[in-house]
This record gives C-alpha cells, sequence and structure tokens, in this order.
C-alpha cells in the first residue's frame, strides 16, 4: 500500500487550488477591473468624437489611447520592476483614472489637442499596470500552478474583452458618451480599494538575479517571445479587419460581424480554462511551431470558402488555438528572463502585440482596397506563420543559451 502511495502521480492544479491562495480572488478581480476601461476604450473614445464633433474625431482619440499604450507600457514596466508595486500601482491607476475623467468633463469644450493628449495620457500612463499585475502573479505563484493561473488570467482576459465594447456601445448610445467615460474612470479608480490586498513581492526580494541593464537588453534576452506577441496580434488585426468585408463580398449580413467575433471569444475562454488545467507534452517552442500555425490554417478558411458555417469553424477554432498560444508567450518569458525584468518583459509583450495588431489593420485596408479581402486574409496568414516560425524556432536555437548564462 506504501508503494501505491509514493508511486501515485500528484493530483492535477486546478483553479480552486488557484483562488483559495492568499489574495488569489482579489488579484483576479482587481485585474478585470483593470482591463475593463481598456477593453471598453476604442468604441466608447469614438462615440465621445461623434457626439462632440465626428466619427473622424473619435477615431483620433482612439488611435491616440493605443498608441499611448504601445509607447508607454515598456517604460512603465520598467518602473513595476525597480519601485515598490504598490506606489507604482496606485500612481498609474489614479492618473488613468483622472485622464478618462476630464474627457468625460472636457470633451466639447476643449480644443482637439488637448483631447488627444489626454487619451494618449490615459494609454501611457497605465500600459504597465498589466505586466505588472501579470509579474506578480507569476513571481507569488508557485512554479506548477502557473500554467493553471495564467489560463485563468487568460480566460478573464477574453471575457473582459468580449463584454468591454459592447458595454461600452449599450452606455454611448443608450445614455451618453460621457457616461461610458465615466463609468470607466470608476473603473480605473475601484482597484485602489483593494489594491492593499493584492500578494506582492518588493523588488529587494528579486535582487539575487542580476536584472539586464536596460529595456534593451530585455528586448535582446526575450526577442522570440516578443515576436510570437507581435505574430499572434497581427493575425488577430488581419481578422478583424477583414472579415466585414468578406462577408459583404459573400452575400453575408455585416450584423453577424459581431456574433462570429464572440464565437472566437468564447472559444478562446473555453481553451485557456483547459489548457491551464494541465501540463502539455513539450517545449513552450515547439508547441508554438504546431499551435501557431493551425491557427492561421483554420482562419485562412474563411478566404477559401463563401459558406457562413465556414466562417464560424473558422474563428471557432481560431479561438481553440488563441489561447494556449498567449499562456505561452507568457510562460516561454517567465523562462527567458530573470524575475525581476518580469513586468518588462510582459509589458513588451503588450506593446509588441498592440503594434502587431495596428500593423495587420494598415496593411489588410491596404490590401483590401488593391486586391480582395480574400486574398487579403491569405497574404496577412502567410505573413503571421513566416514571422511565428522565426520566434518559434529563436525561441528553440536559444533557450540553451539563456539557461546557461543564467546558470
Amino acid at each position: 500500500m506504501s508503494g501505491n502511495t509514493q508511486s501515485a502521480a500528484p493530483p492535477a492544479p486546478t483553479y480552486r487550488d488557484v483562488l483559495r491562495r492568499e489574495g488569489g480572488t482579489v488579484w483576479y478581480a482587481a485585474m478585470g477591473l483593470i482591463r475593463t476601461p481598456v477593453a471598453m476604450a476604442p468604441l466608447a473614445l469614438v462615440f465621445l468624437g461623434h457626439s462632440t464633433g465626428s466619427f473622424s474625431a473619435g477615431g483620433v482619440m482612439a488611435a491616440a489611447h493605443a498608441l499611448g499604450e504601445a509607447v508607454g507600457a515598456p517604460f512603465m514596466g520598467r518602473g513595476f520592476d525597480r519601485k515598490p508595486f504598490l506606489g507604482q500601482l496606485r500612481f498609474a491607476l489614479l492618473a488613468e483614472a483622472l485622464a478618462f475623467a476630464a474627457l468625460a468633463v472636457l470633451a466639447g469644450h476643449s480644443p482637439m489637442p488637448l483631447l488627444v493628449a489626454l487619451a494618449f495620457a490615459a494609454g501611457a500612463v497605465a500600459a504597465g499596470v498589466p505586466g505588472g499585475m501579470r509579474a506578480q502573479l507569476s513571481s507569488t505563484t508557485p512554479e506548477h500552478l502557473r500554467p493553471t493561473a495564467l489560463g485563468l488570467e487568460s480566460a478573464l482576459n477574453q471575457a473582459v474583452w468580449a463584454c468591454g465594447p459592447v458595454l461600452a456601445s449599450l452606455v454611448s448610445t443608450q445614455v451618453s458618451p460621457r457616461v461610458a467615460l465615466a463609468l470607466m474612470a470608476v473603473a480605473s479608480a475601484a482597484p485602489l480599494l483593494m489594491a492593499g490586498r493584492i500578494r506582492h513581492r518588493s523588488p529587494a526580494s528579486r535582487e539575487q538575479d542580476r536584472a539586464p541593464a536596460g529595456t534593451l537588453s530585455v528586448i535582446r534576452m526575450a526577442w522570440p517571445t516578443v515576436l510570437l506577441a507581435a505574430a499572434i496580434m497581427f493575425l488577430v488585426g488581419a481578422m478583424d479587419v477583414a472579415l466585414p468585408a468578406r462577408l459583404e463580398t459573400t452575400g453575408q449580413q455585416l450584423a453577424l460581424t459581431g456574433v462570429i467575433t464572440g464565437v472566437f471569444a468564447v472559444a478562446s475562454i473555453a481553451a485557456g480554462l483547459v489548457y491551464g488545467r494541465r501540463v502539455w507534452p513539450g517545449t513552450p517552442g515547439l508547441q508554438t511551431l504546431v499551435l501557431l500555425p493551425a491557427m492561421t490554417v483554420a482562419l485562412t478558411l474563411c478566404a477559401v470558402t463563401g459558406r457562413l458555417w465556414g466562417f464560424f469553424a473558422a474563428f471557432l477554432l481560431g479561438g481553440l488555438f488563441y489561447s494556449p498560444l498567449m499562456i505561452i508567450r507568457n510562460l516561454a518569458l517567465q523562462h527567458r528572463l530573470p524575475e525581476n525584468v518580469w513586468a518588462t518583459g510582459f509589458s513588451l509583450l503588450y506593446a509588441a502585440g498592440g503594434l502587431g495588431y495596428g500593423a495587420a489593420a494598415l496593411l489588410t485596408a491596404g490590401l483590401i482596397e488593391a486586391t480582395t479581402p480574400a486574398v487579403a486574409i491569405v497574404v496577412c496568414t502567410a505573413v503571421t506563420t513566416l514571422i511565428g516560425l522565426i520566434a518559434g524556432l529563436g525561441e528553440r536555437a536559444t533557450v540553451s543559451r539563456v539557461r546557461l548564462g543564467r546558470e
């Protein structure tokens, strides 16, 4: 009997194990609130611009917010590595809340450059918060529980991104865009009430790891993972732009766009929860080499069929591959970087994802004008596969050197 006990495998980690750890539920509640204004911002700012001028004015503010996130993420994330966590978190969230509140109050009564600057500031000042939060989750979670914790975080992120635009659209059209901005300000400030209960470690407790000299050094160490983040979001951005045009050319109703992307979100949530429940075979690099091409092949189905079931099947399969890829990139980053620059690394992933999404949107829009939506999808999925393969091969080729350097 004793021999059977010793040979028995340890029980698989569960989401209950993650949530019942001290501060576990608080972390996920705070992260959901932190993500909410970011998910609401694009549509809320577009509607705000329309209510005070034009849709184009809102588009400029939405672009300024996204650009602020991409520019600010590496620098603000570095602050979370170097300075006390709670001080950085409180400063960033309070500043973001004030910026959104100022936009709600000043829109229609102030010059456009000021509103654009406020939108940029709202994106930039809090851009390091998701990376800082994820770094604390990883550093305070036992290694055997990290895939499960990150799987739950990925599912939460997808749920917020599925609901955020709907909430922004509903409040903006049924009440007022100003109320939507005020709601975003409240969501930004609400985690301040629970900040002290978020489990965290101080920078001093991580000083045994030699930190890279700066952000460029972090990029040199983590470039395959950063490139993977850009590739994943490049594909998502391309499909977001191409899907409505593809539906139109095949005679489908444009209103189905939201339903199809909703299927992608639901599949992503389910896949993230399933992936986080167990340890999967293969290294992060090997899993990337399998999952990213599979995701691109699945979404390419939109280009080769004009049937409605094909669009739903493509986005369903794409969503099933998407969340595991997002979890893999986070785990790979932790293996590649010392713990005292995890917040910087996670923030670089955030910035790279934003840049990849933006680049894909621009390229896809140009391709649709010059060719057809089907050709645009094929080109963008091919580019994604190429970038992803380079990232995956780079991950596999350099992981041994990173381990030797850290030893």
